[in-house]
Order: C-alpha cells, then sequence, then structure tokens
C-alpha cells in the first residue's frame, strides 16, 4: 500500500521482508535493505509533473545510512512487517537531498534512518543541470541543508587488506551500471575477508557477529559489467570503530565507503557463536 500526504513532500509504503532475504546468522544484508528503498526512491516521484520535466538524469552523489539497535533486535529470520517514510529534505539548484526511514510495524520503532543526495545531469552533457524554478519553489520551506558526505583523505592511506571484484551482469542496473547497493556488498565482502585474515584491530574472525551503526558512501565515478575492481580498506585512529574503504578501477576512484560497527565485548561474541 502506498500514499502520498502533504503535497506529495511524504510518501508511506508498506512491505515486509521475507525468509530467502536472510544470511546464515538469520540477519538481513545491509545490501538488501539498501536497495529496498532505493526502489522506493525511484518508484515515487517527489516532483509533480508538470509541462517542463522535473529532472532529465538523475545520480546519486552520496548517501549516509544509520541503523538503530532496534533493527539488529527486531529484524531477524523469518521476516517482519515494516513500513517505509520518504520525504524530501533540501531541494537547492541542481540537487537535491531526501530521506527514508524504516520502521517496525509492530512497535512502530524507527530502525533505519538514510539521507540520499541526488544530482540533476544533462543527458547531452553530462553536467550538472539546474532544476526548473517550479520544481525548486515547489520547496522552497525546506531551508536547512542538511549535512552531506564529504570525500576523505587518501594522502597517507596504508590499505591493510586489499579485496580484489570484478562486476557480474546481475550487478547492473538498468542504465548499464553497477548498482548502488552492489558497492556496499563489495565493502562488506572485503571486511569479511580481511577480518578473517586478521588485518584489522577492532573487528576479527566472523564479521556477521558485528552489528552496523552507519555506513557512508560517496559516488565518484561509475563502474561497468565486466570491470575489476580493487576494494582497498583501512582504519583510521581518529574515528574508532570504522572501516574505510576506497573503491578503485586502475587508476580510478569509484566509490569511498565507510562502515562503523557496534563493537561488542568479547562475552556477547562467544554467546553470538552459540
Amino acid at each position: 500500500m502506498t500514499s502520498a500526504v502533504e503535497d506529495m513532500a511524504v510518501k508511506v509504503s508498506r512491505s515486509r521482508f521475507y525468509p530467502w532475504e536472510f544470511n546464515r546468522k538469520g540477519k538481513l544484508p545491509l545490501w538488501g535493505v539498501l536497495h529496498r528503498m532505493a526502489n522506493l526512491g525511484i518508484s515515487q516521484q517527489f516532483f509533480q509533473r508538470g509541462a517542463e520535466v522535473a529532472y532529465g538524469m538523475r545520480f546519486a552523489r552520496c548517501q549516509s545510512v544509520q541503523f538503530s539497535p532496534a533493527y539488529h533486535e527486531l529484524i531477524e529470520f523469518p521476516g517482519r512487517a515494516v513500513r517505509f517514510e520518504a520525504k524530501m529534505i533540501f531541494v537547492g539548484k541542481t540537487s537535491y537531498m531526501y530521506e527514508t526511514k524504516m520502521f517496525d510495524r509492530d512497535t512502530d520503532k524507527e530502525l533505519v534512518s538514510r539521507q540520499i543526495q541526488m544530482v540533476n545531469i544533462d543527458r547531452e552533457t553530462r553536467r550538472p543541470k539546474p532544476l526548473p524554478d517550479w520544481a525548486i519553489e515547489q520547496y522552497s520551506h525546506l531551508t536547512s541543508r542538511p549535512a552531506a558526505v564529504q570525500p576523505f583523505d587518501l594522502s597517507d592511506v596504508k590499505p591493510a587488506f586489499v579485496y580484489p571484484v570484478t562486476v557480474a551482469p546481475s550487478d547492473i542496473d538498468r542504465n548499464m551500471h553497477t548498482n548502488q547497493s552492489q558497492y556496499v556488498r563489495y565493502c562488506f565482502n572485503c571486511a569479511a575477508a580481511g577480518a578473517k585474515r586478521g588485518a584489522y584491530s577492532i573487528i576479527s574472525g566472523d564479521l556477521l557477529d558485528y552489528d552496523l551503526r552507519s555506513v557512508d558512501l560517496l559516488y565518484q565515478r561509475e563502474s561497468r559489467e565486466g570491470d575489476t575492481l580493487r576494494i582497498e580498506s583501512w582504519e583510521d585512529i581518529r574515528e574508532p570503530d570504522t572501516i574505510k574503504f576506497q573503491v578503485k578501477r586502475g587508476d580510478n576512484n569509484i566509490l569511498q565507503c565507510k562502515m562503523s560497527f557496534r563493537i561488542p565485548s568479547v562475552p556477547d561474541i562467544e554467546k553470538a557463536k552459540l
């Protein structure tokens, strides 16, 4: 069921997660959540259609995702009914930001909050294109600009672990680019392999024993089917409980990612293994 509220400013969608979407630990993979949220944003327009099309092509510049403790407590196998709410939070000259939240339908607890910045692109020049005045006016009451994900410095980085990936045909979206959610999977798999090999100090062993606190993604370039990507990962002492990633194709930077974990105590880890 989908409904619109307040002149298309808020979108509501009901859904549920099914048994086959969960991993071997009975948890829902991060990329599954992001894929569901991305589909919600695609299917529901935030701009009313008028004589002038609101946007040409839109590409995600960045997104930031926060996971509440309730997400890890409630979203477990065999599945649970959820509610998504999406709303516009800022409209600029060439870009806009919207927020999607996921709630548990039984308890109404907030589970996930995601903010994403979309850039309006000219189809011919592939450069940022101004949004129509009427589209900006529609959300002129949104005067506070939320903070967006910014690139982190790579000048003194020494990767702790490197993970190669080849983009598969099933990883491609309708624009023939690597789907946003697949980059999260690549980085998560890199961290999982690195943790097993003792590459990090904050996580080790089975990465599924650790709950995610947040994920930030900054999209720098596109990749396509068949591309060979290099996932570099490391820790930053200035941001404890965090693993950073730089996805590269040759010398080109494709994506930056930052994953923050809730680091459990040793007894909690042993309990999770039972």
